[in-house]
C-alpha cells in the first residue's frame, strides 16, 4: 500500500467536494431532511421520548437518496473528464486508489453526519431539559444518543461502498446516481418484507427482514453496541471494495474468448467472498457480543436472566410469540420500548433455546385474526389523555409463552403500564420449562385466599389475586392447621393468622418455632378484606353457608406468637400518617391511614436498602396498617423492611369503626387521631434462635434432648411479620392494574405485589427473580414541552372542576327544590290522606319530568363546555409544540449554510486578490 498515492487521491476528492457549493447544499440538504424525520411527524411529540426513533426509522430511506449524492462522481466524473486514465498511469496500486476514493467518501458524509449530530444534539438536549438558557449539560440519555449515530455511521460505511461500485459502471454522473440508489435499494426494502412477501410465513418475512440495513441498525438504535451488527455492515464493505478492485482492473483482463474465463473467474471469488461474509455474519448472530451503552441500562438484562438463559434445557427450546401495536397512546410507549427491548435481548442471547417472534399487530390484521385463533389474544381498551382529551383505544401488548412437550402452558399476558415485562417473561420461562419449583404452603384462616361462598352476595367469591400471582412461580398447596404441621415447606404463607382455632394456633406457633420460613400478615384493621380485625371475634359463619347457623369456635391467643418472635404487635392500634402522593385521589386523600411508604414520607431511609426483600423498592401502600416494635428483652435478629415517616399517629381500630345498621361496618368520619411524629415499622424480618414453648409436640421435639427434662430445646425462627393484608388485597389489585385514572391525572405506581413476592422468594431462598421484579428502565421525556404545556394543563383541569362543581351545585338544587315542594304539599291538613297521597304522587312525576328536562340540558352545556375547554387546551399544546417543532426544523441546517457561506466569500476574496494581482503584473 503506497500511503503518498492514498492520500493524494484522498484529499483530491475530499477537498473537491467542497470546494463547490453544491456539495454545502447537499449537506444541508441531508441535515434538514434528518431534522424533519426526527422532529416533525406527529409521533415525537406523541410518544414524549427524548430520542430518535423516529428519525431511526426514516435514516435508511434519508441516506438511500444522499450516499448516491457522495459517490455519484467518484469515478463517474474522472471517466466523464478523461482523467481517469491519468489516475490509472500513476504508480501505485488499484487498491490505493480505489481504498483513497472510499475513504475521501466517507469522510464526507462523517462530516455530514456530524453536522447532523450536533444540530440535533442541541435540539434534542434542549427540549429533554428545562433550563431557561440553551442546555449544555445531557439532560439526554447521552449513551443512547452516540450509540443510534454509531449505527449511522456504520449504515454510510456499507451503503457508500455499495454506491462506489454504481459508480465504477458508468460515465455519466446522473446514471451513477440512478444506479446508486438501485443497489441500496435492496437492502433498505428489505425492512419491509411483509409487504413485498405477504402471503409467506410470518416466521420466514422476520428472517427476510432481519438481513435489512435498518433492522441491522436497530440495535444501535437502542443504544447497544453489537458486534453482529458491526460484522453486518463491515462484511458489506469488504465485498463492494472487492467488487470495486474487480471493476477498476478491467483494463487489464485478456481480450476475447479468454476474457469471458476471466469474467467467470471474478465471479466465482466474488461468489465465495459473498458466502464467507454471509458465514460470518451468520457465526456472530449466533455468537454475539453486545455492550449497553445507555445510561438508564434500557437494553439490558440482569445477570440473573442471562444465567437462567444459559441453563436452558436444550431439548425443550422455548417459544416466545408476542402481539405489539405499532402505534401506542403515549402512557405505553415506554412499555412497548421496554417490552421490544427485552424481546430482542432474549433472542440475542436466547440461540437455540429461544425462538423469538414478534407480530406488528394492527387491529383487523392477519396478526390479529393469528393471535385471537392461536391463542384467544383480543385487543384491551385503554383509556388514553391526548393533550387533555381523553380517549379509549385498544391496543395489543401480548405475549405468549410456550414450550414444545411442555405440560403445563402458560396463559397469553397482556404487559401493562409499569409492568416489569423482563420478570414477567423470565418467570413465564422458567414456567413453561417445567424447572423445579418451590413448594408454598398457604395456611387455612378465616382469610378465604382461595374464595368460596359469599353470604353477603349470595354468591360465590373468586380467589384473591394475589394467590394467581403465586401459582405462576410456585408449586402451592393447602396447609391445614388443624393438625400438626409436620411437613416442611420451602415458605409458609400464613394470612391473618389470629383467626385460627386454639388448637391451630398452637400447631402454627409449633411450626414457626420449628424452623418453618413463614411470611406473616396480620391485620388490627383488615377494612378492605373481608376477615376479622386481630382484636375481633371470628366472623360468624364465615363465607361457608352451612356454617351459618354454627357457633364459631374461640380464637387461639395470638399473643404467645409476638412472644416468641420478640416483637409487640398492639391488636388494636392502626398507624396513619400525613403524606399523599395523589392528592386528586379522593379515597387516598379524606383517609390518612392509606400509609404509603416512600421516598418523600420524610424517612431517611423508608426501605431497608441492605436486605435484598425490600432494596430497590419505591413505593408501597399501606392500608391502614398496624405497628410493630422490637422488644428490649428479645436477642433475635429484628430487621426493618419498611417504616414511615415522622408525620405520623394512630388511631384505635375501635374508635375508627362504627356500625351502620344498613351497610354494616363503616369508617367513623369522627375518628380520633392522635398525632405521636414516630417512625412505625410496617414489616420486619426476624430470625434468631429461640426456645421452643411447652406446647410443642411431638413431632417437633429432639428426642435425645428430651432425656435430659432440665435442658431447654431451641429452635430457629425465620419470619417476615408484616402489619397489613389489605396491601394485597382486591382492590389494591385492581388499583394497580388499573394504573391511571387519566381523568384525575393520578398515575398508580405501587410496588405492592413486588413486595410480597420478594418476601416469599427471599424466605424460600428463591433469589432468581427478586432483583428482575425491581427493574423498571426509564426514558428520558421531553421535559421542556411538559414544563410548558403544564399552565395549560392545568387551567383546563381547573375549569373542569370548576365547572364540575357547578353542575353538581345545580343538580343538588335541583334535588333540593323537588324536596322542598313536596315536603310543602304534604303539609296540607284540610285534605284526604288519599287524596293528598295522589296529588304528592302526581306532584312528584311531574317535578322529576321537569328535572329530567333541566337535568338533560345541564348534561348539554357540560358537554359543550367540556368540548370548548379540550379545543382550547388542545390549541394551546398545539401551538407550543408546531413552535419548537418549527424550531427544530429550521434550526439544524443553519451549521452548514454558515461555513458555505464562510467557504464561498473566501474563496471569492481569494479569486479577486489573484485576478489583482495578475493585473499588476
Amino acid at each position: 500500500m503506497n500511503i503518498h498515492v492514498l492520500y493524494a487521491v484522498f484529499r483530491r476528492n475530499f477537498v473537491s467536494y467542497f470546494a463547490s457549493p453544491t456539495g454545502y447544499v447537499f449537506i444541508c440538504l441531508f441535515v434538514l431532511l434528518g431534522a424533519i424525520a426526527a422532529f416533525w411527524v406527529p409521533d415525537f411529540f406523541g410518544n414524549n421520548l427524548a430520542n430518535l426513533d423516529q428519525l431511526s426509522f426514516w435514516f435508511p430511506f434519508i441516506m438511500l437518496i444522499y450516499i448516491p449524492t457522495i459517490t455519484m462522481g467518484i469515478w463517474a466524473e474522472e471517466r466523464k473528464q478523461g482523467t481517469d486514465e491519468l489516475l490509472l498511469t500513476i504508480p501505485a496500486a488499484d487498491f490505493d486508489i480505489v481504498l483513497g476514493k472510499f475513504l475521501a467518501a466517507l469522510a464526507i458524509f462523517t462530516v455530514s453526519l456530524l453536522f447532523s449530530l450536533v444540530c440535533n444534539y442541541f435540539v434534542l438536549n434542549n427540549l429533554a431539559s428545562t433550563d431557561v438558557a440553551i442546555a449544555l449539560k445531557p439532560n439526554l440519555d447521552l449513551g443512547l444518543f452516540l450509540g443510534t449515530y454509531a449505527g449511522y455511521w456504520l449504515v454510510g460505511l456499507a451503503m457508500l461502498s455499495i454506491g462506489l461500485v454504481a459508480s465504477f459502471l458508468t460515465s455519466n454522473i446522473t446514471i451513477g446516481f440512478v444506479l446508486g440508489v438501485l443497489f441500496n435499494a435492496p437492502l433498505v426494502c428489505l425492512a419491509r418484507a411483509d409487504a413485498i412477501f405477504g402471503t409467506a410465513s410470518q416466521e420466514g418475512v422476520q428472517e427476510i427482514a432481519s438481513w435489512s440495513i435498518g433492522e441491522q441498525m436497530r440495535d444501535f438504535s437502542r443504544g447497544v453496541l453489537s458486534l453482529a451488527g458491526v460484522v453486518y455492515f463491515l462484511m458489506i464493505l469488504v465485498v463492494m471494495l472487492y467488487a470495486s478492485m474487480a471493476l477498476i482492473g478491467r483494463r487489464h483482463w485478456f481480450s476475447g474468448q479468454r476474457r469471458w474465463l476471466q469474467v467467470g473467474h471474478f465471479f466465482v471469488r466474488g461468489l465465495a467472498l459473498v458466502v464467507v461474509a454471509l458465514g460470518m455474519v451468520l457465526l456472530f448472530r449466533h455468537h454475539d457480543v453486545r455492550c449497553d451503552v445507555t445510561s438508564e441500562h434500557l437494553s439490558s438484562l440482569s445477570p440473573e436472566t442471562r444465567e437462567l438463559i444459559a441453563h436452558l434445557d436444550t431439548k425443550r427450546p422455548v417459544r416466545i410469540e408476542a402481539f405489539i401495536s405499532p402505534s401506542v397512546p403515549e402512557e405505553y410507549v415506554q412499555t412497548r420500548l421496554n417490552l421490544l427491548a427485552t424481546l430482542d435481548e432474549l433472542r440475542a442471547i436466547g440461540g437455540k433455546n429461544l425462538e423469538v417472534i414478534v407480530h406488528d399487530t394492527d387491529l383487523h390484521s392477519d396478526e390479529a385474526a393469528l393471535a385471537e385463533k392461536r391463542y384467544g389474544i383480543e385487543p384491551r381498551q385503554v383509556v388514553s389523555n391526548n393533550h387533555g382529551v381523553y380517549s379509549v383505544k385498544k391496543i395489543f401488548m401480548n405475549v405468549a409463552v410456550g414450550c414444545s412437550g411442555g405440560s403445563k402452558p402458560v396463559p397469553p399476558m397482556f404487559i401493562d403500564q409499569d409492568t416489569p415485562a423482563e420478570y414477567e417473561l423470565v418467570r413465564s420461562i422458567c414456567t413453561v420449562t417445567e424447572q423445579k419449583r418451590k413448594r408454598l404452603g398457604i395456611l387455612n384462616t378465616d382469610a378465604q385466599l382461595y374464595g368460596g361462598f359469599n353470604m353477603q352476595t349470595m354468591s360465590p367469591s373468586p380467589n384473591w389475586r394475589i394467590v394467581d400471582e403465586l401459582e405462576k412461580q410456585y408449586d402451592v398447596v393447602r396447609v391445614d392447621p388443624a393438625k400438626p404441621i409436620t411437613e416442611k415447606y420451602d415458605v409458609l404463607l400464613a394470612v391473618q393468622p389470629s383467626t385460627l382455632g386454639i388448637e391451630e394456633m398452637n400447631h402454627f406457633i409449633m411450626a414457626v418455632a420449628a424452623g418453618q420460613p413463614t411470611a406473616i400478615f396480620e391485620d388490627p384493621a383488615p377494612v378492605m378484606s373481608e376477615v376479622a380485625a386481630t382484636s375481633m371475634p371470628r366472623k360468624a359463619g364465615g363465607t361457608n353457608p352451612m356454617m351459618q347457623m354454627q357457633q364459631q369456635s374461640p380464637k387461639g391467643d395470638i399473643r404467645r406468637l409476638w412472644s416468641l418472635l420478640g416483637i409487640d404487635f398492639p391488636d388494636t392500634k392502626v398507624a396513619w400518617q400525613d403524606f399523599n402522593p395523589y392528592p386528586k385521589f379522593s379515597e387516598f386523600k379524606n383517609s390518612k391511614e392509606f400509609v404509603f411508604v416512600d421516598t418523600g414520607s420524610g424517612a431517611k431511609e423508608p426501605f431497608n436498602s441492605a436486605d435484598p426483600i425490600s432494596a430497590g423498592l419505591k413505593q408501597v401502600l399501606f392500608p391502614f396498617p398496624g405497628v410493630i416494635a422490637k422488644r428490649n428483652i428479645s436477642d433475635l435478629t429484628f430487621t426493618p423492611l419498611a417504616v414511615t415517616g415522622d408525620r405520623t399517629g394512630t388511631v384505635d381500630y375501635r374508635d375508627m369503626m362504627q356500625m351502620d345498621p344498613y351497610r354494616g361496618p363503616r369508617l367513623n368520619p369522627q375518628r380520633v387521631q392522635i398525632h405521636t411524629h414516630e417512625q412505625y415499622v410496617l414489616s420486619a424480618h426476624i430470625q434468631g434462635k429461640v426456645e421452643l414453648p411447652a406446647l410443642i409436640d411431638e413431632p417437633f421435639r429432639n428426642l435425645e434432648a428430651k432425656k435430659e427434662e432440665n435442658k431447654p430445646i431451641r429452635g430457629t425462627v425465620n419470619v417476615v411479620v408484616t402489619a397489613d393484608v389489605d396491601l394485597f388485597s382486591q382492590p389494591v389489585f385492581a388499583l394497580r392494574e388499573r394504573g391511571e385514572i387519566t381523568e384525575l391525572g393520578v398515575h398508580f405506581r405501587f410496588d405492592n405485589v413486588a413486595f410480597v413476592l420478594n418476601i416469599l422468594d427471599s424466605l424460600a431462598g428463591d433469589s432468581r427473580f427478586i432483583e428482575v421484579r425491581k427493574r423498571r428502565p426509564a426514558h428520558h421525556t421531553l421535559a421542556r414541552i411538559e414544563e410548558k404545556t403544564k399552565g395549560p394543563k392545568q387551567e383546563a383541569d381547573d375549569a373542569r372542576e370548576e365547572f364540575r362543581k357547578k353542575y353538581d351545585e345545580q343538580k343538588q338544587a335541583e334535588e333540593d327544590a323537588i324536596k322542598e315542594k313536596l315536603a310543602e304539599l304534604k303539609k296540607q291538613k284540610d285534605v284526604d290522606a288519599m287524596q293528598l297521597s295522589i296529588q304528592v304522587g302526581m306532584m312528584a312525576e311531574k317535578l322529576e319530568r321537569e328535572r329530567e328536562s333541566k337535568m338533560a340540558q345541564l348534561e348539554r352545556e357540560k358537554e359543550r363546555e367540556d368540548n370548548k375547554i379540550e379545543n382550547k387546551l388542545t390549541a394551546a399544546v398545539g401551538q407550543v409544540q408546531s413552535r419548537y417543532k418549527l424550531l427544530a426544523v429550521l434550526l439544524p441546517p443553519i451549521p452548514p449554510l454558515l461555513v458555505a457561506l464562510i467557504v464561498l466569500v473566501t474563496r471569492r476574496t481569494r479569486e479577486r486578490e489573484g485576478v489583482a494581482k495578475s493585473r499588476l503584473r
